[in-house]
């Protein structure tokens, strides 16, 4: 891996360690990250954590002098650091380099994902960007040329999904104008090192020429073709939902989802028009309104565009609230929020009162929508129902009030903003549709989970995501022998890469690998910055305390303090409400926080990366929600 950057260290002189003759400890650390992970033997000497920041910062200073990667012998005496000699490394290819990159990620796919979910996001993404280029290109062949490309437009290295740079940035340059778009791209997606790495792909101009008419009958038609995606995601449901219902066989299940599965990548592709149709709308917007003298154009457009009380987020959000008031006014709150089993949510769902139909109502919109649902293995109010349970207990004491009074815009400007916030609109509308079939999906894999699970062939039923999807096709075919002991090296190697620290970013020589650690610890190397960067969402400044989150609960109190997130989902509305401001580990300008945090007028910053390790609960800081930017002010006590 050629971002990070590897420590060996063993006690004596170094013809020990190189005939290994001593045990030794390694530390893999990430020039990305500032974390690393250690493989630890026992009696071999362990770096102290400011040893180890100088031997990175040397190893730096030593690698810009030589421009290249190098290998260095060192030696610790005392607490001093001696470098020994140093070679650059000649075995490394001077092209080719792989790039991962984990930017908006987590928002779908957060932490480790199922071999399952990996395999299945992959084939998905293959099929939406192949369909994507045959349409501006009207099936020229364009697309099977491209095939090695779009088939890896994500990948996945030690159990976490990335994207692969080079084949994004390769599917960008199809594309009239890409120059212009391939910033705006990297803006959506909040991606930090903007360097560009790709395979220089060259196009036919009869291919150019075709592609810019495509893409412009596109961006003119957005609208009509994001309302027939949408008619059409809500047609498919019904259809899919009543055959996977009356279906038992594994075989006949694997090929509904697989028709899902072609049905959706047949058309998603129009997703990623709109998502360029609302950036390209907002940067107009807002020129246009510094044009016209605004003093901050940004925060304006901002407002109008994405403040939509139509946003799906939001309205998601209101409806658990006007459950939770119906509960209070039937004095069935407490009752409900005692609930402790699956089984007695569904005893009250088949009451005769309202709340019960607003809850079947919620749950036939908004019950598969989760912070991560995506993920085939996430759990959701509909596979869960306690879920709905936690949910309207811990939200119904929040402030309910939404901002209000966004300024109105005329002529150019106010036709650019319409237009954006048209875009958004859009998108919130069909990734709810979108939660629905993935819904439906998750359903055909947990019943075949069950079907195997009865017949002793796997332990529990959710041990069915530790198989690939072209796995539990070929179980469902009838070749499940060995699928315990595999389910079980699966796991055992999956729990490895739980120790590996969640790095952003990821660089190969060549050819990606999966990392299999033993007897490891993780740690960060915090740095004391009292500045850290990240992308603006929502405009503001506003000063006080963090107070950490990973997860919500009853008990959860922001009042009057800066929230420091992991990540948000649409459920975190009412807390963001009652707070100053927001900081997210994760995000970009269309994630929950970002959408949530402008429709509230609350400052919003996003993508710092590891602010978590930086900051902790009641440090005073300053967070400007303009330039992105995180200041301490003052360490707690």
């Amino acid at each position: 891996i050629l971002n990070e950057t590897v420590i060996t260290v063993g006690a004596g002189t170094g013809d020990g360690i190189v005939e290994d003759r001593v045990p030794v400890n390694t530390y893999y650390c990430s020039r990305s990250d500032d974390s690393f992970y250690a493989e630890i033997r026992e009696d071999a000497p362990k770096l102290p954590s400011g040893i180890l920041k100088k031997l990175m910062q040397t190893a730096s200073d030593i690698r810009n002098q030589f421009a290249c990667e190098c290998d260095i012998e060192y030696a610790v005496k005392n607490g001093e650091i001696f470098i020994l000699q140093a070679r650059p490394i000649t075995t490394l290819h001077p092209d080719g380099h792989v790039i991962l990159d984990s930017s908006n990620i987590p928002e779908s796919y957060q932490g480790i994902s199922s071999p399952l979910t990996i395999s299945f996001a992959k084939e998905l993404c293959h099929a939406v960007f192949s369909n994507c280029v045959r349409r501006i290109t009207r099936s020229d062949g364009t697309a099977e040329k491209l095939d090695s490309v779009l088939a890896d437009m994500t990948d996945a290295a030690n159990g976490r999904i990335y994207h692969r740079l080079s084949s994004w940035y390769d599917a960008i340059a199809l594309l009239p104008f890409s120059k212009k778009i391939l910033p705006v791209w990297q803006e959506m997606l909040g991606i930090s090192d903007q360097s560009i790495t790709r395979s220089g792909t060259a196009l036919k101009r009869s291919t150019k020429f075709r592609i810019l008419r495509s893409f412009v009958h596109l961006i003119l038609t957005n609208k009509r073709k994001m309302q027939a995606l949408k008619r059409d995601l809500d047609a498919m449901y019904p259809v899919f939902r009543e055959r996977i219902r009356h279906t038992d066989d594994p075989a006949a299940l694997m090929q509904i989802c697989t028709e899902i599965k072609e049905a959706l990548a047949e058309s998603w592709d129009l997703t990623l028009v709109n998502e360029l149709y609302t950036f390209i709308f907002r940067g107009a917007c807002k020129r246009s309104l510094a044009a016209h003298g605004y003093d901050n154009p940004e925060k304006t457009a901002d407002q109008i565009i994405f403040g939509s009380e139509t946003m799906e987020q939001v309205r998601a959000d209101r409806q658990i609230a006007a459950i939770c008031d119906t509960l209070q006014e039937e004095s069935l709150y407490e009752t409900f929020c005692a609930i402790s089993s699956a089984a007695e949510v569904k005893r009250f769902l088949c009451r005769p009162c309202k709340s019960a139909d607003l809850m079947k109502e919620y749950l036939e919109e908004y019950g598969d929508r989760c912070a991560w649902e995506l993920k085939l293995e996430a759990e959701t109010c509909r596979t869960d129902p306690m879920l709905l349970v936690e949910a309207i207990s811990e939200y119904s004491g929040a402030e309910k009030a939404l901002a209000e009074g966004r300024p109105k815009l005329r002529g150019l400007s106010g036709l650019f903003a319409k237009k954006a916030a048209q875009g958004a609109v859009l998108r919130e509308r069909a990734e709810t549709a979108r939660a629905k079939i993935f819904g439906l999906i998750r359903e055909t894999v947990l019943k075949c989970g069950d079907y195997f699970s009865r017949r002793g062939l796997i332990a529990h039923p959710r041990d069915i995501f530790c198989l690939t999807f072209d796995e539990l096709k070929q179980a469902a075919e009838g070749s499940v022998s060995g699928m315990r002991t595999g389910i079980a090296s699966r796991r055992r190697q999956w729990d490895a890469f739980r120790t590996i620290p969640p790095y952003t970013r990821i660089v190969f020589d060549r050819k990606v690998f999966d990392k299999h650690p033993a007897n490891c610890i993780s740690e960060t190397m915090c740095k004391e910055e009292a500045l850290i960067y990240g992308t603006p969402c929502s405009s503001g400044i506003v000063e006080g305390e963090i107070t950490h989150i990973s997860r919500l609960n009853a008990d959860t109190d922001v009042s009057g303090k800066i929230i420091l997130a992991d990540v948000t989902d649409p459920g975190w509305v009412f807390v963001i409400s009652r707070a100053l401001g927001i900081i997210s580990k994760r995000g970009s300008f269309l994630s929950h926080t970002a959408i949530i945090s402008r429709e509230l007028k609350k400052p919003a910053v996003v993508g710092v990366g590891n602010a978590c390790n930086h900051f902790r609960d009641g440090d005073y800081v300053r967070l400007n929600g303009i330039d992105g930017t995180v200041e301490l002010i003052r360490r707690a006590g």
